[in-house]
């Protein structure tokens, strides 16, 4: 919609004819070909206030010494934090214009996600802004310690575009240009409140839209394939920056949902290099993506029911891996898709996706801080956890006792779940263990998202990777795929150096050498018919078992170029 289209349903706007109204001429000669806007004609109501508004913020946008791209993107975050959609769409456009890409503005839209966002996508000065924008948009008061980071950035900006000025200029300069961003806040905080109060061209209630074509779906899938009756529901979202644009596929993990990987998607929707040409403008391309929740997750629900020893399981890790291949069915995703990637229980589930739907369904999977079967031992320690968070016995959860398994996991054992996994799953090393650049806040964030897990979908997702094995059944001769008879083109397997205390990644480790090995000696055997090349192995150093929270900026460009070469 466009923002002149709407009428305001609070007063209707002035339009005086020119030649009539000294302000409206005023804002007709600012204005140029765009003429009165939905803005300026309710604040018209008051011919004065119409005058000096257009004044002001005609000097704050377009009279000022900061960098376009910095004044944009806080006006953008004054306007997604305040839910201005008027403000938003009139300044998306001009943001791009000066220089903001997709990932950027994505990254500014999403106010849900802790600050501060991965500098592979805000570059220092931008986050610094951003945090300020934060602060004085939201409580008004800003602490020291962030004015006193935004003007550290601007001095290092004044000290590289001006390398001639004396440090006393470039003190003063500083100053200037902090007093021009706080400006900028506080004049379009002002303008939002009034597009909002007034309902400027009816917007607002109209979503702030984000800065690529983002939709979600919830589908309906069966249990088990081939059957056709759908038992549950899928939460998924698609972000497509292009319909020819290749796909990737995120798988989250257990006690998670899709925003998980809320950090590095803007990387993602901004421009990659491929190798595929010697051209570097034929060698840009975007991704799209799909981030979907796994069932019992989120949004995402489980099939109905209840699950005991000698009852079909709701969830397991192949089942997840079909999920996943009905989604892709269900939008009409074009497959091959580039990349399956998944982490822990999403992990494993794009192991098993490689070993059921391989190279027609991917060209490549990524399989982040997982293994492909159940370590000795860790079935015990999982239903240690179902019980901590059911505050249950050995008996299962029935009908007959559900409410009170589910009342205790709403008020407490999810909760206390939640205390025990954040530190296991970042330990000493992690940011999010230090406190440090927002790390207490990020754990918060994660802390929240394990919370607010349904325990059911955690309790079948704990049974499904307390019991699953995806080499076996090639070792036992079994007619099913195992992950070994794969003929997916590309492999990554990739841990967190701290994961496990360096035991995920030796696993790891040790797949790839076991899956590389067998190829060879299939390939040596003449009895090799698929046509992966290789299967590799990265290590994010520093990181738990959320690599992707933990250090997505050194994920992003590990993953990043790798996927590159795919």
């Amino acid at each position: 919609m466009s923002p002149t289209e709407g009428k305001s349903r609070v007063v209707p706007g002035r339009y005086p004819p020119p030649g009539t109204d000294p302000n409206a001429d005023a804002i007709r000669e600012r204005r140029g070909a765009r003429g009165i806007t939905a803005l300026d004609a309710n604040l018209l109501h008051v011919p004065v206030i119409a005058g000096g508004y257009s004044s002001l913020l005609g000097a704050v946008r377009t009279k000022g010494h900061l960098p376009g791209d910095l004044r944009e993107a806080m006006i953008l975050r004054v306007a997604a934090l305040n839910h201005a959609t008027y403000e938003w769409i009139h300044h998306e456009t001009i943001g791009r214009e000066e220089g903001l890409t997709t990932g950027q503005l994505y990254a500014i839209r999403d106010t849900e996600t802790p600050l501060p966002p991965s500098q592979t996508v805000l570059n220092p000065l931008l986050t610094a802004a951003i945090t300020f924008t934060d602060h004085s948009t939201r409580g008004a008061k800003v602490p020291m310690e962030v004015i006193q980071e935004l003007k550290r950035q601007i001095r290092e900006l004044v000290v590289k575009k001006y390398p001639s000025l004396s440090p006393e200029d470039v003190d003063a300069k500083t100053d200037d240009l902090y007093v021009e961003s706080a400006m900028v806040v506080a004049s379009y905080n002002m303008v939002s409140r009034f597009l909002l109060s007034t309902d400027v061209a009816g917007l607002s209630d109209v979503e702030v839209p984000w800065p690529v074509e983002r939709k979600e779906h919830f589908i309906s899938l069966p249990l088990f394939p081939p059957a056709a009756s759908p038992t549950h529901t899928v939460h998924a979202v698609t972000l497509v920056t292009s319909p020819s644009a290749p796909w990737l596929v995120f798988a989250n993990s257990l006690l998670t949902d899709w925003t998980m990987w809320n950090y590095i998607v803007p990387y993602f929707l901004d421009l990659s290099s491929s190798p595929a040409s010697s051209d570097p403008e034929e060698q840009k391309t975007t991704y799209n993506i799909l981030l979907h929740s796994q069932r019992g997750h989120g949004l995402s629900k489980l099939p109905p029911g209840f699950a005991s020893d000698d009852q079909e399981r709701l969830t397991t890790i192949p089942l997840l891996a079909t999920d996943i291949a009905n989604l892709l069915s269900a939008l009409s995703i074009p497959t091959p898709v580039h990349s399956v990637i998944g982490v822990s229980q999403g992990g494993a589930a794009a192991l098993a996706f490689a070993a059921l739907y391989g190279g027609s369904k991917t060209r490549s999977i990524v399989a982040c801080d997982t293994g492909p079967r159940t370590p000795a031992g860790n079935k015990d320690a999982w239903a240690e956890r179902i019980r901590l968070a059911c505050g249950a016995s050995d008996s299962p959860i029935t009908n007959a006792n559900a409410t009170e398994y589910h009342d205790y996991a709403k008020h407490i054992g999810m909760g206390r779940l939640a205390k025990i996994t954040v530190p296991r799953w970042f330990p000493a090393g992690s940011i999010l263990n230090s406190g440090e650049r927002g790390g207490d806040k990020r754990a918060k964030w994660v802390e929240a998202m394990i919370e607010s897990t349904d325990v059911d979908g955690f309790a079948h997702g704990a049974k499904a990777l307390s019991d699953y094995d995806l080499i076996a059944p090639l070792e036992s001769g079994a007619n099913t795929p195992g992950l070994f008879d794969s003929d997916v083109s590309r492999v990554l397997l990739l841990a967190g150096s701290l994961d496990g205390g360096g035991k995920v990644g030796k696993g790891l480790q040790d797949l790839r050498t076991k899956w590389n090995a067998r190829h060879e000696e299939s390939r040596a055997a003449g009895s090799y018919s698929g046509t992966i090349q290789q299967v590799d192995y990265l290590e994010i150093a520093n990181s738990g078992h959320l690599p992707m929270i933990d250090s997505p900026e050194t994920f992003c460009e590990n993953l990043g170029r790798w996927l590159a070469n795919v």
